[in-house]
């Protein structure tokens, strides 16, 4: 079986700093990989460069390919914003390490959780919003339909990091990327899904 996705000799710069030299892994469905190093070691540069979030200051050569539900394979280093668009969220998402700098302060969070799957136009209206509940009760967010209007400040660090991996797998998409994923969270949920995983 033909690999998900492949990253063949990653390299990427910012300026005169190295954060990644040539790195290479294939990844195939129903697989898990753990990138590990130490803090600054390009973990979270090699995921956004996947995600194609790296912006135009970073210098990137090497290629990540991406499989998908078609025989070809799409780079999604070189890629276009429309076409890098399709795939964030709905094939690829990402649980991000930063809550807050992710979540949009003035925005409820079933709203944004709604626009995750409406960006993909899986779903509208009620069944928008029940498919939002749902991912909000699956990472244990108590009374969600009651929290449903309330704003990312309203919550503890635990819970926006619950919230973030909500809307990561709304769209159940099918390569989810984690930035270290249960650092925020409480620890009395970080237990059993560390033990899960």
């Amino acid at each position: 079986m033909a690999p998900l996705l492949q990253v063949s000799d990653l390299h990427i710069g910012f300026g005169a700093s190295h954060a990644v030299r040539g790195i290479a892994f294939e990844l195939r469905e129903g697989e898990v990989l753990g990138l590990v190093g130490e803090s600054g070691s390009g973990k979270s540069a090699t995921s956004l460069a996947i995600m194609g979030l790296l912006g135009k200051a970073a210098q990137t050569s090497g290629s990540i390919h991406w499989r998908g539900s078609s025989a070809e394979s799409i780079d999604l280093l070189r890629a276009p914003q429309d076409t890098l668009r399709k795939i964030r969220g709905h094939d690829i998402a990402m649980i991000f390490q930063e809550p807050m700098a992710a979540l949009n302060p003035v925005m409820t969070i079933g709203r944004q959780a709604a626009e995750c799957g409406a960006a993909h136009g899986l779903a509208s209206g009620r069944d928008l919003k029940r498919k939002a509940l749902e991912a909000l009760e699956a990472v244990s967010i108590s009374e969600a339909a009651r929290r449903y209007g309330d704003y990312p400040h309203q919550f503890s660090g635990g819970q926006r990091q619950r919230i973030l991996i909500a809307m990561a797998l709304i769209n159940r998409p099918r390569l989810l990327i984690a930035d270290e994923p249960t650092t925020a969270l409480d620890v009395t949920v970080q237990a059993p899904h560390t033990a899960a995983a």
